[in-house]
């Protein structure tokens, strides 16, 4: 099983990632365990209170904390997970580590193409 947090403060955005979440389960045969947050506060609370998430997959313009931030605290935390990163900017690619950027509007083939890519990483860990 993979932990996923997804942290989006956009409902619609919310939605279509949840939906292409499950199908990526039904047709890879891959159980995707997924938490949402609306925003990073929420998710690093939970990670203090009950451990790191295999993948986090952040949008950085959030309400509060941006998602750039959230990865800094995650690091500080040890949570170790690999960072995904949703963003309308691709000016942030260069400035934050982290495993994937996706530039919004994403279309599910591309997040099953960065799962593709995370799953056997992790696994592999």
């Amino acid at each position: 099983m993979i932990r996923i947090a997804y942290v989006d403060d956009s409902s619609i955005q919310q939605d279509l990632v949840v939906e292409w979440l499950n199908y990526y389960t039904a047709t890879k045969g891959v159980t995707l365990n997924y938490t949402i947050f609306n925003n990073g506060e929420d998710l690093i609370a939970d990670v203090e209170n009950n451990g790191a998430y295999d993948i986090y997959i952040l949008d950085i313009i959030l309400p509060g904390i941006r998602g750039t931030d959230v990865s800094d605290k995650l690091k500080e935390l040890g949570a170790s997970g690999l960072q995904i990163f949703l963003t309308a900017s691709a000016a942030f690619e260069k400035r934050v580590d982290a495993f994937g950027y996706l530039v919004k509007p994403i279309q599910p083939e591309q997040l099953y193409a960065m799962l593709d890519r995370a799953i056997p990483a992790i696994q592999n860990k």
